[in-house]
């Protein structure tokens, strides 16, 4: 898989191959050595269940679907410290909608990086003409940070539940990203 790095103002966002997604699951101390040094926190249960899944779908996918189905490491220069994780769950489905999910470890909360690398990914998939709308669904109200950060890229809720909002960005609303 040769993808293009997404450069933003302060942040890179490194799409992991196959091969690199399977060594951060299986060998972590060799992820840290081999591709770079990256937050123990952010490899969660949850997360790992999600990369095993996301293996399954990108062995067999398309090349041209590969950067919709694997995570991006956000890397924070200069250091290039992986800080956090960032994907969509597949390529744009027939309706042209993709969801997007990201996690940032602790230490880089509060600094906009969350922002800047969702805006980052929004930028980057609405180049494809394919992707008309990004999704982020069932976003716990709790999670106010990541509830600001959907609101100031200008996304809008679509559905309110007791527990959660689900929020939208169609490609003509424009974004802050």
């Amino acid at each position: 898989m040769l993808i293009e790095a997404i450069s933003t103002p302060r942040l890179v966002l490194f799409p992991l191959t196959v091969d690199q997604l399977a060594m951060y699951l299986e060998r972590e101390a060799d992820f840290y050595r081999q591709v770079c040094p990256a937050s123990r926190e952010i490899l969660t249960k949850p997360l790992k269940r999600a990369i095993g899944m996301k293996l399954e779908k990108m062995i067999p996918a398309p090349r041209q679907d590969l950067p919709w189905l694997t995570y991006w490491l956000i890397k924070v220069p200069p250091d290039g410290f992986g800080a956090g994780m960032i994907g969509f769950k597949g390529a744009p489905d027939e309706c042209g909608e993709v969801e997007i999910g990201y996690g940032i470890d602790s230490a880089f909360r509060n600094q906009g990086y969350t922002t800047e690398a969702v805006g980052g990914m929004i930028l980057w998939a609405f180049q494809d003409s394919r992707c008309n709308r990004i999704l982020a669904p069932d976003t716990l109200r709790s999670n106010l940070a990541s509830n600001r950060v959907l609101n100031k890229l200008g996304m809008r809720v679509y559905e309110e539940k007791a527990d959660t909002l689900s929020w939208s960005l169609e490609r003509d609303q424009g974004s802050a990203a």
